[in-house]
Formats: C-alpha cells, structure tokens, sequence
C-alpha cells in the first residue's frame, strides 16, 4: 500500500510540474510574441493573422520554438477553431 502511494504521489508530482512548465512556456510566447512590437498591420482576417503568427513561430531559432511550444499549440488550436489551416 505504501509503494502505491509513492507511486500515486510522484505521478501527482510529475504532473503538476508538467502544468507549471507549460503555463510557463505560454506566459513566455505570449512575452514573445507582441503584436505591437512587430510592426505589422492586424487585419480583420482571422486566418491572416494566423498565417502572420506562423511565420513570427517560422522564423524562430530552435531552442526559442521550444521555449515557446505551449503557446504555439493553443494558438494552432484557435486557429484550427476559426476554421483557418
């Protein structure tokens, strides 16, 4: 019983770890990514701007992309809503 309950309690741990690494990652892409600093014009167009953020994600070096993967994938999520590719 006392070996499950290790088990059980470093899951739990492994896990809140997980929810804080990606909260972090969103909070740093969302720093990242202003969309006042990059000077481009926000158009109406939703999938517009979608193509805009994946082209900023694009031209990123590769430990940034990964610093920043959970805002990447709840922005590709919003942009799949909207119907955008």
């Amino acid at each position: 019983m006392q070996y499950l309950m290790v088990l059980l309690v470093m899951a739990g741990i492994v896990l809140v770890m997980a929810a804080v690494l990606a909260g972090m990652s969103y909070a740093l892409g969302m720093a990242m990514y202003s969309r006042a600093a990059l000077a481009q014009v926000i158009t109406t167009d939703a999938c517009a701007q979608c193509e805009a953020d994946r082209e900023w994600y694009e031209g990123l070096p590769a430990w940034q992309r990964s610093l920043v993967l959970a805002w990447w994938l709840a922005n590709r999520y919003a942009c799949a809503s909207k119907g955008c590719g």
